[in-house]
């Protein structure tokens, strides 16, 4: 079965974190705190293994910390009305922690803050094949 490649999902996961904070109520500076790739070793959709989970996750820089909860609060508004179930939502907590997937492309996005009260937020892809299709043999 085709999936995205690495390169087409790690496109996809910056597409979906640049449309999050489009919705925010002020641009922040973003800087990478990750970017990679890891096999999936234990996938949760039970498929073969040699897929890979592709993510990235930013630093919103620039966000004073009082204003986390506005910043959390505009995060989850978008999700809800853009197609995204909420799998956790604590927001009400000190470590404010929000996750969720997409409906149509089963990407994942979360924002969490941090113990010093700095937010990131970040994508990851379902398991995909490195090339887009499985290698001859695979899954047999």
């Amino acid at each position: 079965m085709r999936t995205l490649t690495e390169e087409e999902a790690a496109q996809r996961a910056e597409q979906h974190i640049r449309r999050a904070v489009a919705a925010l109520p002020e641009k922040p500076t973003l800087t990478v705190q990750y970017a990679d790739s890891a096999e999936c070793l234990d996938p949760t959709d039970n498929g073969p293994r040699g897929r890979y989970q592709v993510g990235k996750t930013y630093w919103l820089d620039g966000v004073p910390s009082e204003r986390n909860e506005e910043f959390v609060d505009a995060l989850y508004d978008y999700w809800v009305s853009h197609g995204f179930r909420i799998l956790t939502d604590k927001r009400s907590e000190s470590d404010r922690f929000v996750s969720v997937e997409n409906d149509d492309d089963a990407f994942r996005m979360s924002v969490k803050q941090s113990v010093e009260g700095d937010l990131s937020l970040g994508a990851s892809s379902p398991c995909v094949w490195p090339n887009g299709t499985p290698p001859e043999g695979a899954g047999e």
